[in-house]
C-alpha cells in the first residue's frame, strides 16, 4: 500500500504542506505534552520526550502516516495508579513491557481485533477517565496537589476551595474560557491556531506583567538532565505479577485508543489509510523506547491528529517534523517553559476531561438499546469507583453476557392454523444446542394429523444440533406416512452456511459453545478493515419500506413514495429526501430488465438504507422503461458504502426469479420474503452465469482497484485482479485489449449483465470523481455487441 503518496491532484506538492502542518501540530502538542505530565505528577520532561519519540520514531514506522502520537489523557489514570502503588521507578519497565506486547500484537496481526471491543465499553472507559481527570485537575487549577482517587478528590474539594485561590482560579477560568470560545472568536487567518496555545500565551503574558503568587512549571536547566532512564536493576520489578498484568492493561488501553483514533482519521481524509497491524508494531517500538528513557506511555492522539489533517498534512513528514520542532525547542529554550503557570496547564486538562464526558454518545447508545447504555454505565462506574482495569473487565463481562443472552435466547410459539390441518411453529432468536430440549418438546406437541409449517423469518441463528433435530424429525414423520415439515430449507441452509448436497441436508460440523459465542462477538463488534466495505445487511429493505404495485406513472411519483417510506429511517423529512433524489441528474441508474435505481447521498446518514417501489405498468424513465425501483440513500462521506449498495442491487438483479416474484406479489410481506431469500443466496459467478464474456477493466490506481473489486464482487462474484506482473495470461489479455493502465481486473459476465457492469463503473466515476475506468469485452464480437 502506498499510504504516503498524495492522491489529490489539486493538493500542493512537495514538502511545503507537511512543513506548515508540522508547525501547527507542534504548537498543539507542546502544551498537551506538558499538561499531561503535570496531571501525572511527573517532571514535564517525561511528557515531552514521549512527544519527541512519537514524532521522530513512531512517525517513521507508523502504519497510519497522518496519525500523531504522544502522551494521552486516556493513560493518566493508569500512570497515577502505577506511581502511587509502585513508585516512579516502575514506570519505565512497565512501559517497555507494554511496548513489547504491542509489537507482538503487530507481528501476530492482532491490530484489527484490538478494535473489536464493544463500543459501549470504550465509551464508558473514556467517560470514566474524563470524570477522573476533571475532578483531579480542578485541584491543579487551584494550585493544590490532587488526591489519588475520585472519591478523595471530591472530598478534598471544599478544603482546596478554602485556601488562597483567587489568582490561580482566575488563571484557570481565563484559560478555559479562551479554549472554549476561541473557535468562535478567531479570525479566518488564525483558523489553525489552537485555543490551548492562545490560552497559555495570554495567561503567561498576564502573569509576567502582574506577577501573582502562583505555582509555575518546573524544568531542569538541561532538558536531558530531567530524564531518568530506568537502571538495569529496576527491570527486576517486572517479576511482579501485578506489574505484568498492569503492562497488559497499558498495552490494551493504548492500543484501543490508538486504533480507534486511526479509524477516525481515516474517515477525515483520503490521502492514506491505516494499516492497523503496522501501526500497532510502531506504537510498540515507541513505547519500548519511551519507557527505556523513563518517559510517559504514548498513544495515537485524536486532537493532534485532527489538527494535522486540518492543517493540510499529506504524508508522515508532518508527524516527523513536529517531533523535531519539540526537540529543538526543549534543547534550545527550556527556561521559557518555566514561565507557564500550573493552573493554566490544569485548566487545559479540565477542559480535556470535560470533552471526554460525552453525553451525546450516551444518548446514542440509549437509542441503540438500553442494554448498550447499561454496559457503558457499568464500565464508567467501575473505572471511577474501582480502577481502570476492573472497570474495563466489568464492561467486557457484561457485553459478553449480553451476547450470550442474545445468542442463547429462543422464543418458540406454536399454534394450529385456521385450516385445522396445518400447525404453525414460529422461531424467534437463536436456536442453539441449549434450546434442543425446548425445541424437541415443541415438535412433540405437533398433532399427528397436521402438516408442520416452520416460520424462520425472525430466526437469527441456528446451529448444527437444532438443524439436525428439525431434519431428523421431518424424515421420521415422512417415513411413518404422516405429514412432514414445510420450511425454507434452502434459505435456512444458505443463511447459516449449511451445505445442500444431492437433495439431502447436511449439517455443519459441530463447534463448541465458546467458539459459537466468539463468532457472534466478532459478527457484532468486529470492525471492517480500512478501505473494506461491508455488504448491505439482510433485511436491507424491510417490509415497512416496500411499496408494492403503486399506481404511479412517473419517476417523480416513485421518488415521492420512496421518500415517505425512507423518512423515518433517515430521520429526515420526506420533502428533503424527495428534492435530493430528484435534484441529481446522475441520480438514476438504469440497470436494464425494467430495473431503475434512483439514489442520492444524504448528510447525517452513517449507513446506506433503501426502499423498493414497484408499479403495475412500466414507467418511462429517460430512454428506458422500468417497473421495479430500488431507491437508495447513502452517507455523503463514504462513497465506497454508496457504491457497495448500488452493487448489491446489481447482484439482486441477476436473479430473474426475484424480479418475476417482485412483479407478481401484491403485499410488502411477500416482497420482503423474496428479497430475503435472494439476499441469502450464495453468489458464484462461475456457477450462476455460465459466462460467455470476459469484462476487462483497466484501473490506474491500485488502491482504487481494491475498492472497485469490492463493488464488482458484490455484484458479480469473484473477480481476478493483477498488475503487469509475470502472469502470461494477463499479459496476453493486456496485449489483446491494448491496455494503457498498469492494473487489470477480469470478471466473467453474461450478455445481459453488460449494462449492469457499465452502469456501476459509471456511478463509481461520478461518485468518487476520479477518471473513468476503461472497460473491454472479450467475446463481444461473436454476439454482435460493441466491445
Amino acid at each position: 500500500m502506498q499510504d504516503d503518496k498524495p492522491q489529490d491532484s489539486d493538493a500542493p506538492k512537495g514538502w511545503l504542506p507537511d512543513f506548515l502542518a508540522s508547525t501547527v501540530v507542534f504548537l498543539v502538542a507542546l502544551p498537551l505534552c506538558i499538561g499531561i505530565a503535570v496531571a501525572c505528577d511527573v517532571p514535564a520532561e517525561l511528557g515531552l520526550v514521549t512527544g519527541i519519540i512519537g514524532g521522530l520514531i513512531v512517525g517513521v514506522f507508523s502504519g497510519a502516516p497522518l496519525l500523531v502520537s504522544g502522551p494521552a489523557a486516556s493513560l493518566i489514570v493508569l500512570v497515577n495508579d502505577l506511581i502511587a502503588d509502585h513508585s516512579i521507578l516502575a514506570l519505565g519497565p512497565v512501559v517497555v513491557l507494554a511496548g513489547g506486547w504491542q509489537m507482538l500484537a503487530g507481528v501476530f496481526k492482532l491490530g484489527q481485533w484490538f478494535r473489536a471491543v464493544a463500543p459501549a465499553v470504550i465509551q464508558g472507559m473514556l467517560i470514566g477517565i474524563g470524570v477522573i481527570i476533571f475532578t483531579s485537575q480542578l485541584h491543579v487549577c487551584l494550585d493544590v496537589d490532587p488526591a489519588r482517587s475520585f472519591q478523595d478528590n471530591v472530598l478534598l474539594l471544599p478544603e482546596s476551595l478554602s485556601g488562597d485561590i483567587l489568582a490561580p482560579a482566575i488563571i484557570a477560568a481565563t484559560s478555559i474560557a479562551l479554549i472554549a470560545f476561541w473557535p468562535n472568536l478567531r479570525p479566518a487567518k488564525l483558523k489553525l491556531v489552537p485555543g490551548q496555545l492562545v490560552a497559555l500565551v495570554v495567561v503567561t503574558t498576564g502573569t509576567l506583567i502582574l506577577e501573582p503568587s502562583v505555582r509555575f512549571l518546573e524544568m531542569s536547566p538541561n532538558f536531558f538532565d530531567g530524564l531518568a532512564p530506568p537502571a538495569p536493576a529496576d527491570y527486576a520489578t517486572l517479576l511482579s505479577t501485578d506489574l505484568v498484568v498492569l503492562s497488559l492493561v497499558f498495552a490494551f488501553v493504548a492500543s484501543a485508543a490508538t486504533l480507534l483514533t486511526a479509524n477516525a482519521i481515516d474517515q477525515r481524509q483520503n490521502f492514506s489509510k491505516a494499516n492497523y497491524d503496522k501501526e500497532m508494531f510502531a506504537q510498540g517500538i515507541g513505547n519500548a523506547l519511551t519507557g527505556a528513557v523513563g518517559g510517559l506511555p504514548m498513544t495515537g492522539v485524536i486532537v493532534r491528529s485532527s489538527v494535522n489533517v486540518d492543517a493540510g498534512a499529506r504524508t508522515r513528514r508532518s508527524t516527523i517534523l513536529h517531533g523535531i520542532w519539540i526537540l529543538l525547542f526543549v534543547v534550545a529554550a527550556p527556561q521559557l517553559l518555566e514561565l507557564l503557570p500550573r493552573a493554566s496547564l490544569g485548566a487545559i486538562l479540565v477542559y480535556t476531561g470535560y470533552r471526554l464526558i460525552d453525553w451525546r454518545a450516551m444518548k446514542a447508545l440509549y437509542e441503540q438499546g438500553r442494554s448498550e447504555l447499561a454496559i457503558c454505565l457499568i464500565t464508567l462506574f467501575g473505572v471511577v469507583f474501582l480502577d481502570l482495569f476492573k472497570g474495563i473487565i466489568a464492561g467486557l463481562a457484561v457485553a459478553m453476557l449480553k451476547i450470550v443472552w442474545t445468542f442463547a435466547r429462543l422464543e418458540i410459539r406454536g399454534e394450529r392454523a385456521k385450516s385445522k390441518d396445518t400447525y404453525d411453529l414460529h422461531l424467534l432468536g437463536s436456536a442453539t444446542f441449549l434450546q434442543v430440549p425446548r425445541l424437541a418438546q415443541a415438535l412433540d406437541n405437533v398433532p399427528d394429523d397436521c402438516e408442520l409449517h416452520v416460520h424462520i423469518d425472525r430466526l437469527d441463528h441456528i446451529d448444527h444440533a437444532c438443524l439436525q433435530l428439525l431434519s431428523t424429525w421431518s424424515e421420521s414423520r415422512e417415513s411413518g406416512g404422516r405429514s412432514g415439515m414445510v420450511v425454507e430449507w434452502d434459505e435456512l441452509t444458505n443463511r447459516y452456511r449449511n451445505a445442500v448436497v444431492g437433495g439431502g441436508r447436511e449439517a455443519p460440523k459441530p463447534g463448541s459453545l465458546v467458539s459459537s459465542i466468539w463468532a457472534e462477538w466478532k459478527r457484532v463488534y468486529a470492525p471492517r478493515r480500512a478501505g473494506e466495505a461491508n455488504s448491505p445487511p439482510q433485511d436491507f429493505i424491510p417490509a415497512e419500506r416496500l411499496r408494492v404495485r403503486e399506481d404511479i406513472d412517473s419517476l417523480a411519483g416513485v421518488v415521492r413514495a420512496a421518500a415517505e417510506a425512507l423518512a423515518p429511517a433517515a430521520n429526515v423529512d420526506a420533502k428533503t429526501l424527495e428534492e435530493a433524489l430528484l435534484g441529481r441528474i446522475e441520480g438514476h441508474v438504469a440497470l436494464g430488465g425494467g430495473v431503475s435505481v434512483p439514489h442520492a447521498p444524504i448528510p447525517g446518514l452513517t449507513e446506506s438504507i433503501g426502499a423498493l417501489v414497484t408499479t403495475p405498468r412500466p414507467i418511462a424513465v429517460d430512454d428506458d422503461e422500468a417497473d421495479i425501483f430500488f431507491v437508495l440513500l447513502a452517507p455523503p462521506d463514504d462513497p465506497q458504502q454508496h457504491l457497495q449498495s448500488l452493487a448489491h442491487v446489481g447482484r439482486l438483479c441477476h436473479d430473474d426469479d426475484l424480479l418475476t416474484e417482485l412483479r407478481r406479489v401484491d403485499s410488502p410481506e411477500a416482497a420482503a420474503k423474496a428479497l430475503r431469500i435472494a439476499d441469502a443466496a450464495t453468489l458464484d459467478s462461475a456457477v450462476i452465469m455460465s459466462p460467455r464474456l470476459l469484462g476487462i477493466i483497466e484501473i490506474a490506481d491500485a488502491d482504487r482497484g481494491k475498492r472497485i473489486q469490492e463493488m464488482v464482487e458484490e455484484a458479480f462474484g469473484d473477480a481476478l485482479t493483477a498488475d503487469s506482473g509475470n502472469d502470461d495470461l494477463l499479459g496476453m489479455l493486456r496485449r489483446v485489449v491494448r491496455a494503457k493502465s498498469e492494473h487489470l481486473m477480469v470478471v466473467p459476465i453474461d450478455e445481459r449483465e453488460i449494462g449492469v457492469l457499465r452502469a456501476l463503473l459509471d456511478e463509481e466515476h461520478k461518485i468518487v470523481g476520479a477518471d473513468p475506468c476503461r472497460l473491454h469485452l472479450i467475446g463481444a464480437q461473436q454476439l454482435g455487441l460493441e466491445a
